[in-house]
């Protein structure tokens, strides 16, 4: 029975049961032994069952609450169509699908109910388009539409950026195809689904426009500087965490849950464009000298909420750091792919504006000044302050905005809470907690519990730790997304952990334990870890090291290191831990690897799950090393640095949907559908297996079950009925080559596989999935069922396509211009 409730939930209940007591009662239980309270604890695991049952039975009757085993339930009660289940993990799951049934039959036909199906049912962006409204018509004055002009309209500027997307209004010739044959699209009976496929995990802009102190944004992100020609200047930022790189920013999705309207292009969450951007922001600053309503044809881009960005400028204020929100009239998009010249210019700090009033026989002309705070672009997230005269100048950037990735993975705003990582720090008989939270604004609200310390600086944190955490299990919470580089000149930031100690590193927000009046408290909680909308950066190299560098034999304890973002990699000493987890973090260091040792490893395992990291270096030398490999949902790219992607050739390696863009060393190995972008040399093949996965040619390995190209090889032996020539597995190598958007580290669709990849790999994984560090995604199968519901939710001679609209770097720069 107990099994069935958590132990918090009866201890609460205990407490409760035992506080109605009189206190003279419960002192002399106390005295001898606390047997009633035993009593009150046995009578607690019967109510809180009951309790518990009863909360199930009302979260039943939704579909937002209902628990996954009451799902079927509900789908019987609305005669929903049956969907292909989705993998543990991928994110979504068939809740607003079956919410919403209804509401598709009312809509059933509409191009606005087979938009809110590809959402609901696949979580994708999604836009219908009704390809006979695309179609070049002669206009006549008995019937004029303007929307379907003879020729295309090149003002004010954008049509080439929207050329083959969902938004394209350029007038077509019909094309007689099939759109879910033959990949036709602008004919009579042909509709088009549009998607994108990138989630856009968002860091949200708090409330407030001026004097906003420094805990307020503890959720946006502060920009570094941004070096031109190796040099650091005034004003000068960027958002990105390596020096001088970039980061792409996105529309998040905006997408109405009403039943009017359809999507246009400003709730989409797609890449955003500079031009859309620079129009709406002139519009805004003419307008208000106008003083009249902003005319927005495209918009409005920008919303009461803070979105797609929010820029927030900070100076020190009477000793502490305030920042002032710039509103999006104030803002000057422009192109920073590379610095202005003369170098360390900036943009005046006004920006003038003429205008007309009045007709014939003379108009009467105007001019107006417009406030400009700073000049910025969406697309390299780089940010030049404007000129402030005698005031004081700008000290620290912040801002709050969405970006774009396949898949939850990574450092990023995205909800990193699961089941097998700590979300209330309890401490037990068998466990003592010691938290230190990190708030360099020095705002520790709440932080007065025994055994949580806030302190000032990640340093100040692992200088408690290496005091008072042998033995223990420690968490260090780094509560605001913040940088922080080397102390006193040195050139590394170091951790030591413990034998037989715990210690995570995480970003996340810490909620002290609360005391309310007439609610039972459990004196042993110390609070909670909520890991959203936080990313910490550590600029300096990590260096894990052992208790005593000499003389100590022990190996350390464990370490996990949670959503933190590290530009200068991670240097393992010898037996300094027993395991290191790395869970959602993105490590890297350009040129070199991200993940090295300076000593053969002593029984160390490295986990990796759900990041984004370079070089994986584990060799150190010819030794001989003792310990494992784990990678699980991850990028593993060699960012430049010589040799191999993954070098282990000492260690047993573990991988489980893992994108490998370059060659791997492993002494041996375990994978199932991973992409090995380059070849693979494995030392023992005589143990070991590959399962679902890409091999590139030259690769030595184990046994291999349903791999490529060893399956289009056999197909295409048995329907030649004869051996192939090389010629003709060369061809075929070709044939399932896996396609990528982007290889990059710093672009947001790399490793994620392009819409013309072939089947073999977008659905060739275990499960159907696709092949990858995005197998949990399940795109495949999330597409497969909104297009099984094309037929039941169309008109009769009418006939739909999904379309993906996902964009590679390159093709996204090209649209962006001017």
């Amino acid at each position: 029975m107990t099994a069935m409730i958590s132990k918090v939930r009866i201890e609460e209940e205990t407490e409760r049961l035992y506080a109605l007591m009189p206190a003279h009662i419960r002192a002399m239980d106390a005295a001898n032994g606390l047997a009633l309270k035993a009593l009150f604890q046995v009578l607690a695991e019967g109510t809180a069952e009951i309790d518990a049952e009863i909360d199930t039975l009302y979260d039943s009757m939704f579909a937002e609450t209902t628990p996954e085993s009451g799902l079927p339930d509900l789908v019987a009660l609305v005669a929903a169509e049956p969907l292909r289940p989705l993998l543990a993990g991928s994110g979504h799951n068939a809740r607003a699908f079956i919410a919403n049934t209804i509401r598709y039959r009312r809509g059933k036909g509409t191009a606005r109910t087979l938009e809110s199906l590809a959402a609901d049912v696949g979580g994708f962006g999604s836009v219908a388009v009704e390809y006979f409204m695309r179609l070049s018509r002669l206009q006549n004055l008995m019937d004029v539409r303007p929307e379907r002009p003879g020729t295309a309209h090149l003002v004010p500027g954008m049509t080439a950026g929207k050329t083959a997307t969902a938004f394209d209004t350029l007038p077509r010739l019909v094309d007689v195809r099939s759109i879910a044959r033959a990949g036709g699209r602008h004919h009579i009976p042909n509709v088009g689904v549009h998607i994108v496929r990138p989630v856009t995990p968002v860091f949200p802009a708090p409330d407030g426009s001026t004097m906003i102190p420094s805990h307020i944004l503890a959720g946006v992100p502060l920009m570094r500087p941004w070096p031109v020609a190796g040099n650091s200047h005034a004003g000068y930022f960027q958002l990105a965490a390596i020096p001088g790189r970039t980061v792409r920013l996105f529309n998040p999705s905006r997408r109405s849950q009403d039943d009017n309207g359809r999507v246009v292009e400003c709730e989409l969450g797609d890449r955003l464009k500079r031009l859309p951007l620079y129009l709406e922001t002139e519009e805004l600053r003419q307008a208000a000298l106008e003083g009249r309503e902003p005319r927005l044809n495209e918009g409005p881009w920008f919303d009461d909420e803070g979105q797609p960005f929010t820029i927030f400028l900070g100076r020190t204020i009477a000793g502490h750091m305030h920042y002032d929100r710039v509103a999006p009239s104030q803002i000057l998009i422009c192109n920073l792919e590379a610095a202005p010249t003369p170098i360390g210019i900036r943009p005046g700090s006004s920006r003038t504006h003429n205008w007309f009033e009045g007709s014939k026989p003379a108009p009467i002309p105007h001019s107006g000044q417009s406030d400009i705070r700073c000049a910025f672009d969406p697309i390299t997230s780089r940010l030049i302050v404007a000129q402030n005269g005698a005031n004081p100048d700008v000290e620290t950037v912040r801002i709050a905005y969405a970006t774009g990735m396949g898949q939850a993975m990574g450092a990023g705003p995205h909800d990193r809470n699961d089941d097998d990582v700590p979300f209330d720090v309890t401490n037990t008989d068998d466990v003592t907690n010691l938290v230190w939270v990190v708030d360099a604004s020095g705002d520790h609200t709440g932080a007065t519990i025994a055994g949580v310390s806030p302190v000032l600086s990640l340093d100040e944190a692992l200088n408690g730790w290496a005091t008072h955490g042998a033995g223990k299990r420690g968490f260090i919470v780094l509560t605001s997304c913040d940088r922080e580089t080397a102390k006193n000149s040195a050139s590394s930031i170091s951790v030591n952990v413990p034998p037989n100690s715990e210690l995570h590193i995480v970003s996340a927000r810490w909620q002290p334990r609360t005391i309310k009046p007439g609610l039972p408290t459990n004196a042993n909680r110390l609070g909670f870890i909520v890991r959203k909308e936080r990313v910490f950066t550590i600029d300096a190299l990590l260096e894990i090291t052992p208790l005593e560098i000499t003389g100590n034999p022990a190996i350390g304890g464990a370490l996990v290191l949670d959503g933190l973002s590290l530009t200068q990699g991670i240097v393992l000493q010898e037996s300094a831990v027993s395991k290191l987890r790395i869970r959602h973090c993105t490590i890297r260091s350009p040129g070199k690897a991200a993940i090295a040792t300076t000593a053969a490893l002593n029984g160390t395992n490295v986990a990796i799950e759900s990041s984004v990291v370079g070089q994986v270096s584990l060799n150190f030398g010819g030794s001989t090393a003792i310990g494992a490999l784990h990678v699980t949902n991850a990028i593993v790219s060699n960012d430049g640095a010589a040799g191999d992607t993954i070098a282990a050739s000492p260690l047993t390696v573990n991988l489980r949907n893992v994108t490998i863009l370059g060659s791997s060393s492993v002494k041996s190995i375990e994978a199932t559908n991973v992409i090995f972008n380059g070849a693979l040399i494995a030392t023992r093949t005589q143990i070991g297996c590959v399962r679902y996965c890409v091999i590139a040619p030259y690769s030595t390995t184990p046994r291999r079950f349903r791999c490529q190209p060893d399956l289009a090889f056999s197909k295409a032996a048995a329907t030649k009925n004869a051996s192939l020539s090389p010629a003709e597995r060369s061809a075929i190598v070709l044939g399932v080559q896996p396609a990528f958007l982007d290889l990059a580290l710093d672009e947001p669709m790399v490793a994620m596989l392009h819409p013309m990849c072939s089947d073999a790999i977008g659905q060739g994984g275990e499960g159907e999935t696709e092949i990858g560090a995005f197998a949990n995604a399940s795109v495949g199968l999330r597409m497969a069922n909104i297009q099984s519901l094309f037929d039941d939710y169309l008109p009769f001679g009418l006939e739909a396509g999904l379309i993906d609209d996902t964009r590679s770097t390159a093709i996204a720069m090209r649209r962006n211009q001017p």
